[in-house]
């Protein structure tokens, strides 16, 4: 006579619809519909469509309260949707806090770094005399004269105040043997003047 062996009756999870001993995922009544709205739900992630995601997302967890391994990764791919739309919500730097960097970068004598600066903020306000003025002094302290000397004119162009600042500007001093920025500023050309 052969011994029943007796099946133990299915655990919590296997009686719920989550994963079997074979690790595969139960399939329930409403399996089908929950990974559907699961799966447009990424789609919509992939799309960019971080708004509609969450709607889709937010209303899987609420419909299908009896599948918990498709809720725990809607409420992943929330998380991604809660990190991407912060992202999206980061403001973008404004024509004078560009300016700002520029002038920080000058004055830690990181030129190169604050004529960068300088031309983004230039390209969203770009008949602002001020930061031509300051190009050019960057410019000027970095050794490159010609397009220092037409950053400045076009600054003076903007706001002939600019000649004065520049005349007693230090970060000209490079130029005072320069004839074309001596004749720019309407000042005697320095010893060893140089003609351009």
């Amino acid at each position: 006579m052969e011994a029943e062996v007796k099946k133990a009756p299915p655990s919590r999870k296997e009686a719920h619809g989550t994963k079997t001993s074979q690790g595969a995922l139960r399939q329930t009544k409403t399996t089908s519909a929950a990974l559907a709205r699961l799966a447009k739900g990424i789609e919509l992630i992939y799309k960019k469509d971080f708004k509609k995601a969450r709607n889709e997302l937010t209303g899987l967890l609420q419909s299908f309260p009896d599948e918990p391994e498709i809720l725990a990764r809607a409420r992943s791919y929330l998380q991604i949707c809660d990190r991407e739309e912060r992202a999206q919500k980061k403001p973008e730097v404004t024509e004078d806090q560009l300016y700002s960097l520029g002038v920080l970068e000058h004055n830690k004598a990181n030129y190169n770094e604050a004529i960068s600066y300088f031309r983004q903020s230039l390209q969203k306000q770009p008949d602002a005399d001020y930061i031509y003025y300051s190009v050019a002094a960057s410019l000027a302290r970095n050794g490159d004269r010609p397009a220092a000397i037409e950053h400045l004119r076009k600054a003076i162009e903007l706001n002939e105040d600019s000649r004065i600042f520049a005349r007693n500007d230090e970060d000209f001093s490079s130029l005072g043997s320069d004839a074309e920025f001596a004749k720019l500023l309407g000042i005697a050309p320095g010893p060893g003047t140089e003609s351009r």
